[in-house]
């Protein structure tokens, strides 16, 4: 295996559980990783501004994939390097498939989340954790009315998630999804369905950003643990799944590490520097 020169990471389910905390023991190999010269990158479903102040703020925490690869942020000055939006025509399709449906809605644009208002008011009612509640009021911007919000803004819209609590209803609304030409859908926790422009995953964004930086692919480790990660770490020279990772995932992965919450990012990257 060829020296690593950057890391790709996921946030929830790989760098912090279920409780929303960036272990200390995280934080350290993360910084000691930047210190060896190790190129940090986070690949989140996330919107820009619900990224971790704590992961932002590692010295040498540089770029942030954010809405599963719809757009690369640089940290040093906030600026988006790298986008690849919905179309209009994607955003007005998936709004009249949407009139056939009663479940809340969230759209990010140039990195804020907004979301139904039912959703930021009741979000355990939707399936969230007492953890993920306090996420959602505190990166979340409430709208009433998201069918008009999203209208209103379809040229820049960088992803659509539906928000549900029935597993039936999310897995009937996602078969009929996959039949739209150039949408990519995908579901990193499962109350979320997640779908952006067809040429977006976190390898997309990844592979342009390798490029840019004059990495060879086979020099990128990448950790994940969901659906949504699994382009990436069959992109990867060096694919890590955490140990809680779906089944998929361990089966790409160059290597299974120990779950999320058993610091099984930090103790890999102990390893590799």
């Amino acid at each position: 295996m060829k020296a690593i020169k950057l890391a790709a990471m996921d946030i929830d389910g790989t760098l912090i559980g279920k409780n929303k905390i960036l272990t200390e023991r995280t934080r350290k190999a993360l910084t000691a990783a930047a210190a060896k010269g190790i190129h940090l990158v986070v690949a989140s479903g996330r919107a820009l501004q619900a990224i971790p102040a704590e992961l932002t703020g590692i010295p040498g925490m540089e770029y942030v994939i954010t809405s599963n690869g719809s757009s690369v942020f640089r940290l040093s000055d906030s600026k988006r390097i790298y986008a690849q939006d919905m179309t209009p025509d994607q955003v007005q399709r998936l709004l009249a498939f949407y009139k056939n449906y009663d479940c809340p809605m969230e759209a990010f644009i140039r990195g804020v989340p907004y979301t139904s208002t039912e959703y930021f008011e009741h979000p355990a009612y939707f399936g969230a954790s007492p953890a993920s509640v306090e996420y959602v009021r505190t990166t979340r911007q409430p709208v009433a009315d998201m069918r008009a919000f999203a209208e209103e803004h379809k040229n820049e819209i960088e992803g659509i998630n539906f928000i549900l609590r029935d597993m039936e209803l999310k897995a009937a609304m996602r078969r009929e999804l996959e039949t739209f030409d150039g949408l990519y859908v995908t579901s990193s926790v499962p109350r979320y369905l997640e779908i952006s422009h067809g040429s977006v995953c976190k390898k997309s964004a990844l592979a342009w950003l390798v490029k840019k930086l004059g990495i060879l692919p086979e020099e990128v480790a990448a950790f994940g643990d969901g659906e949504n990660d699994l382009e990436m770490i069959q992109y990867a020279g060096f694919g890590v799944a955490m140990g809680n990772a779906v089944p998929l995932l361990k089966q790409a992965a160059d290597l299974v590490a120990p779950a999320c919450d058993e610091d099984g990012a930090a103790r890999v990257l102990e390893q590799l520097i």
